[in-house]
């Protein structure tokens, strides 16, 4: 969340951004279960898919140095197919962060901010619900879990459908929650909401001692709301900065080069 990415214009009346996060969570739980082979073609996707779209991370934020991002997915790519134990996890769990920033960039482009935010709230909701109220997510996590990739030069092609570090599994949007939260927040805010977000996972993490899963994109919700308090307490201590960075009339008396 603290990554540097392209920031959401505040002004914008897309409501379609709103379902999106909710509908690719729902959309993927429905192929998983529902389609022949939903899974196999989803691991396939992510595996070729995923340093694509973390390659292009630069270009979507529109970075000067976009050049590195290639070379930086090539060599995780590599690392996540030939490396072992917790090197390899490192490195497939940074391909897709890397992959979940360039999306969320790519967002920002398009989506108004508070869409986002709102779409955010809708993915935590859905979320809990698939979570705690059907086995869907659990199923579908099993299913990824459990396909067998293709090999290459004797070895299986990286693994990327699940962000997998040891024991711990997640999915694609529970990282990209906190990626989309970065591009809707900046500055100051930006660095506080995502402390607060690490500091609400690790709290939120503690009920994986009583169930073995739990729906990790609530602690977002944690961070948009210190956001939103934040930015209201700096409304009231500044009332008139707004009209001010607006670009009001002013007066130019002086003339001056």
């Amino acid at each position: 969340m603290a990554a540097p990415a392209r920031q959401a214009r505040t002004r914008g009346r897309s409501w379609l951004w709103v379902a999106v996060p909710a509908a690719l969570l729902g959309g993927g739980v429905l192929i998983i279960d529902l389609v022949p082979r939903g899974p196999h073609a989803l691991a396939l996707l992510a595996t070729f898919g995923t340093p694509v779209l973390a390659a292009t991370g630069g270009l979507f934020r529109g970075s000067s140095r976009w050049w590195l991002w290639p070379p930086v997915a090539a060599a995780l790519w590599i690392t996540a197919w030939l490396a072992h134990g917790l090197v390899q996890d490192a490195a497939g769990v940074s391909l897709i962060a890397g992959a979940c920033l360039a999306a969320a960039s790519a967002a920002a482009a398009v989506a108004p901010a508070w869409s986002i935010k709102v779409g955010l709230v809708a993915l935590a909701a859905l979320d809990v619900v698939l979570v705690w109220g059907t086995t869907g997510v659990q199923e579908a996590t099993n299913a990824l879990q459990g396909v067998a990739l293709p090999h290459a030069a004797g070895t299986p092609l990286p693994s990327l459908q699940q962000a997998t570090f040891g024991s711990a599994v997640m999915g694609w949007l529970d990282l990209l929650a906190p990626a989309l939260l970065g591009v809707v927040v900046a500055g100051r805010q930006k660095l506080g909401a995502a402390a607060v977000t690490g500091v609400a996972a690790g709290l939120w993490g503690l009920l994986l001692f009583v169930t073995s899963e739990v729906a990790a994109t609530v602690p977002v919700l944690a961070g948009l709301a210190y956001a939103a308090a934040d930015a209201r307490r700096g409304r009231l201590r500044h009332p008139l900065e707004p009209a001010r960075a607006g670009g009001g009339p002013r007066s130019d008396r002086g003339g001056g080069a």
